[in-house]
């Protein structure tokens, strides 16, 4: 990845375009990468917007989704998450919120920095709604809450839905309607490294149905944070750099996992 995107966070593909952005106290804006994905083509600034964690990107058919979600600290009873045209987005050099949608989790509890349960860097459209998934430090589950897109003039109170046995940290996710197929993303800490994993999950009766699930360990250990179908049968991923890696994207082919399973 191009170095200034070092805390790569989250995808978009819009009209064949990738996009990213920065987490943690970055600037707010956007950026659009060159075709070999290698170079930044086009920053975007988002006026009216904080980047206080900006931590995955979702989209529909007419809006882009920024989710200022973060919340490592667990000072933060919900978050933020701007409501961006996608129309004529990489033609502008800044742009405005169409809306903003805010949520508190109605089960807030405060905890201490990542042991808690309050931590969430993975949103995607599910139909019309915004579907959140946590990050569960304490107990390396995750919890999912669904968020109104259209309801921008109150603050949400959203519940958990139901919580689920992802094994690690869920750092992405993203939503195939094709295939009714969600994709997620995330890693798990060991004592001495740990790995990185995929989820492929079916939805049904608008809820993910876990019992389909199929989980694979990624061969490259890194801090992978955003996941987006590109294509059939193939996922678009990023990681942020860290120690031991510098940023990086990658394709991963899954349709012998959607085929068979295995």
């Amino acid at each position: 990845m191009p170095k200034y995107l070092n805390e790569t966070s989250g995808l978009a593909v819009i009209d064949g375009d990738v996009w990213t952005q920065n987490d943690t106290y970055g600037q707010n804006k956007l950026y659009r990468l060159d075709h070999d994905l290698t170079g930044i083509a086009q920053v975007v600034t988002i006026n009216n917007s904080r980047n206080r964690d900006w931590e995955d990107l979702a989209q529909d058919q007419q809006f882009l989704y920024v989710g200022d979600i973060g919340n490592n600290l667990a000072k933060r009873k919900g978050g933020v998450i701007y409501k961006i045209a996608r129309k004529g987005l990489s033609q502008q050099p800044a742009v405005v919120p169409t809306a903003v949608l805010n949520y508190q989790y109605s089960d807030f509890k405060k905890g201490w920095f990542n042991k808690h349960n309050f931590d969430s860097e993975a949103i995607t459209v599910v139909g019309d709604q915004l579907w959140l998934f946590t990050k569960n430090w304490k107990d390396e589950k995750t919890k999912l809450y669904q968020i109104n897109t259209a309801e921008t003039d109150k603050v949400q109170h959203v519940k958990p839905v139901a919580e689920y046995p992802s094994k690690g940290l869920i750092t992405g996710v993203d939503y195939d309607p094709q295939t009714a197929t969600l994709a997620f993303i995330g890693y798990r800490k060991n004592k001495y490294l740990g790995y990185s994993f995929i989820w492929l999950v079916k939805v049904k009766n608008n809820k993910p149905d876990w019992s389909t699930g199929i989980y694979k360990r990624l061969g490259i250990y890194s801090q992978w944070e955003a996941i987006h179908w590109y294509g059939a049968g193939r996922l678009l991923i990023t990681a942020e750099s860290n120690p031991l890696n510098k940023a990086m994207i990658g394709i991963v082919d899954v349709q012998k996992l959607l085929d068979t399973g295995e």
